[in-house]
């Protein structure tokens, strides 16, 4: 995709997944998978002068061959880089009410886990 002239909308994240990637399709049968990816950051100092590190949650949406990959091959807590760039939906609730969302669009994830069983990664494996 070409970018428009003087405009960036560019997102990379290397995190984990909080979630397992949930996968529909669209009425022509284009899959779509959507999954959370955490990212910590440098929070404020503790009493002791030590740091906190906060979470961020971020929605991914991938589509396509991408989100057939991505539902094949990623579990809560894999380790991810994504990268796409930023889209906004909006919509009206059922109350009538303006709802907004951003979230990635993923053009490409890269897969950071060594290859095991996935009988063998546990929820005390996930890093936050």
């Amino acid at each position: 995709m070409k970018p428009v002239r003087g405009t960036v909308n560019y997102v990379e994240l290397i995190g984990w997944l909080g979630n397992e990637p949930e996968q529909r399709y669209t009425p022509s049968g284009v899959a779509i998978a959507e999954f959370s990816v955490a990212t910590k950051r440098l929070g404020n100092r503790n009493e002791d002068g030590s740091w906190n590190y906060d979470t961020d949650w971020l929605d991914v949406v991938a589509w396509d061959q991408l989100a057939e990959t991505a539902v094949a091959n990623l579990r809560k807590g894999s380790r991810v880089r994504v990268i796409g760039s930023l889209r906004t939906d909006t919509w009206e609730d059922r109350d009538g009410n303006k709802r907004k969302r951003v979230m990635v669009r993923a053009d490409d994830i890269m897969y950071l886990d060594a290859r095991t069983n996935v009988e063998e990664t546990t929820s005390s494996d996930t890093p936050f």
